[in-house]
């Protein structure tokens, strides 16, 4: 079946059509499908923030199935942040009620002349004024949306932050799942689109072997019960591998210029309660019942990125800046990338502003409530980390950031395999591109490729990143969750194999699989070696590359990104420079030029 696609043009009306049979064919769907359609219908010259840059979502033929850990959605633009491709990635229910709608792909172009929300109920599809959310965060915004058109909808919105224009602004769904990393909320801040809301109708929708996807699911579950990760995972989320990011000196202090301050999860207050998505296994979102509220659990971002990166140790703030992130939708990556980069320009008497000190939580708090109101002259903290570091002379070299994007909160130098995926990415610094975690994991899965002999070892760094890099791929265009396939490791090829051709009655093969990996990661190379404000380059600030930290398990350690690199691209079958050849494009069937 082809891709089913409603595109919306916020000045002139909707349209329903059907992709090309080969798009789904050669890049299944989801993540796949987004890819394709920028790479071959965004004219080369639209800027991120113009109304005719494209804001895409899509969910892969598994999400609205009788199956668990199938219902999120990959969000992909222009992204201002990086002029590359941007996505966000958001588990959750959205997805699933999409395509339970009738649609796989939806393609927003076009800006509204005032604030609207979408809504798309079955083949009624309307635009309606969305002035009464204007300041609403992003709970309040899905719980005002559910109180006026019924609890069986699925909402995702902007916060304030969005609303506001801040650079590294994230989507919400569901007032509980963040689309992580930034960069395409403020395309659909532009677009003045402030939620997009889904009554999913019937379903789960049929399945071509339902026999078959329940044995592929029930291999996984029973993996599950059995994962020592796993239950980490169910106990804590992804702040599981925190311990062992700490024990290989990852959780470096003040924007990495010191030894790790973070060395252990921190005792978060209140009871634990799961917030996981229907049917999963392994619930890995949590929230936190404390004397003042609900509120979600700091993830590993958060807790590395503000307990190491920002020098803010007590629990309780950790806690309070999870709530207004999730609240005014700010990626905590980041949102924590920027203000430690501002917090040592203002150290280092580069900014003569004083107002954010080392491990000061309110003020770090006061700052990002800013970021929520209007201002008549626009703050220099909601601007992305990568701008930010062009207005302070020298800012380049400690600003944690690569091709424009924010770089994940876990130093490389600790972590060779997070140096090559940091520097390579295709959206900028952040590894959840590809999440290679494995060094992170005390028992990584058989059927990964020979594991490094030290997590700060160059030997398969290469092969193993290229791996993760196509699984992730994969999973996304299927729509799998990536947390249950690659941050516990509890879906293997063979199964993800067995679930697409479940759902879709598509022969593929091992082969297929890979093949179809590599083509999604290879568009996106071309994309940002095309139009990536640094020209695509792949590279990682100085102070990251040439400075190794002197105390700690990780000291005087560096990656040696060169000879990292040119494995990385000699065994992609690119040339030197890292650009894919047009023997390689011929191979994998892409267009160039």
């Amino acid at each position: 079946m082809a891709l089913r696609t409603l595109t919306i043009d916020l000045e002139r009306g909707h349209a329903r059509q059907n992709l090309p049979a080969t798009v789904e064919r050669d890049y299944l769907g989801g993540r796949g499908a987004i890819a394709w359609l920028l790479w071959n219908h965004l004219p080369p010259d639209t800027p991120p923030l113009a109304p005719e840059n494209l804001l895409i979502f899509a969910a892969g033929p598994l999400a609205g199935l009788n199956a668990f850990a199938t219902g999120g959605f990959v969000v992909g633009a222009r992204s201002p942040l990086t002029g590359s491709i941007g996505y966000g990635w958001a588990a959750g229910h959205w997805g699933a009620a999409l395509r339970c709608a009738g649609c796989d792909v939806l393609v927003v172009r076009g800006r509204a002349p005032e604030w609207v929300y979408l809504y798309i109920d079955g083949t009624s599809v309307r635009l309606r004024p969305a002035a009464q959310l204007i300041g609403l965060d992003t709970v309040a915004t899905e719980a005002a949306l559910r109180a006026t058109l019924g609890d069986d909808v699925r909402v995702i919105c902007l916060g304030p932050a969005g609303e506001n224009g801040v650079a590294y602004s994230s989507i919400v769904a569901e007032g509980r799942y963040m689309a992580e990393p930034a960069g395409t909320a403020l395309v659909m801040a532009q677009k003045r689109l402030k939620a997009i809301v889904v009554r999913p109708g019937a379903g789960p929708l049929p399945v071509h072997d339902e026999q078959r996807l329940a044995a592929a699911l029930e291999v996984i579950r029973r993996r599950v019960e059995r994962s020592p990760v796993a239950a980490g995972i169910r106990e804590a989320g992804d702040l599981h591998l925190l311990d062992r990011a700490s024990a290989l000196g990852a959780l470096s202090g003040r924007n990495g210029r010191d030894a790790p301050v973070v060395r252990a999860v921190p005792q978060l207050p209140g009871e634990r309660r799961s917030r996981g998505c229907a049917g999963c296994p392994m619930p890995c979102y949590f929230d936190l019942e404390t004397p003042v509220g609900v509120a979600p659990m700091p993830d590993l971002e958060t807790v590395a990125g503000f307990g190491g990166r920002c020098g803010i140790s007590d629990a309780r703030a950790l806690t309070a800046l999870a709530e207004r992130c999730l609240r005014l939708g700010l990626d905590p990556a980041s949102t924590s990338a920027t203000v430690a980069f501002l917090m040592e320009c203002q150290a280092e008497g580069l900014s003569l502003s004083s107002t954010l000190a080392w491990g000061d939580a309110t003020a770090v708090l006061e700052a990002l409530e800013r970021l929520a109101t209007p201002q008549e002259r626009r703050d220099l903290l909601s601007l992305g980390v990568g701008e930010i570091a062009e207005v302070f002379w020298g800012g380049a070299a400690f600003a944690p950031q690569s091709k424009g994007l924010a770089m994940s909160a876990l130093d490389p130098r600790a972590l060779t395999g997070f140096s090559l995926a940091m520097a390579t990415a295709p959206i900028g610094g952040d590894v959840r591109y590809s999440m290679p975690y494995a060094d992170l994991i005390d028992e990584p899965p058989a059927w990964l490729p020979e594991a490094p002999p030290t997590p700060s070892s160059a030997q398969n760094q290469a092969l193993r990143l290229i791996w993760h890099e196509r699984f992730a791929a994969a999973l996304d265009a299927a729509g799998v969750c990536r947390r249950l396939g690659l941050l516990a490791y509890q879906v293997s090829p063979g199964e993800l194999l067995a679930m697409i051709g479940a759902a879709t009655g598509m022969a593929i093969s091992a082969a297929d699989l890979v093949r179809l990996g590599e083509r999604i990661v290879t568009v996106e190379r071309l994309f940002a070696r095309r139009y990536a404000d640094n020209g695509g380059r792949d590279d990682l600030p100085a102070r990251w590359r040439e400075q190794p930290l002197t105390d700690g398990p990780a000291a005087g350690q560096l990656p040696p990104l060169a000879d990292l690199l040119a494995e990385y691209y000699r065994r992609h079958g690119w040339n030197a420079e890292g650009d894919p050849t047009p023997e390689r494009l011929a191979e994998l069937g892409i267009r160039h030029g």
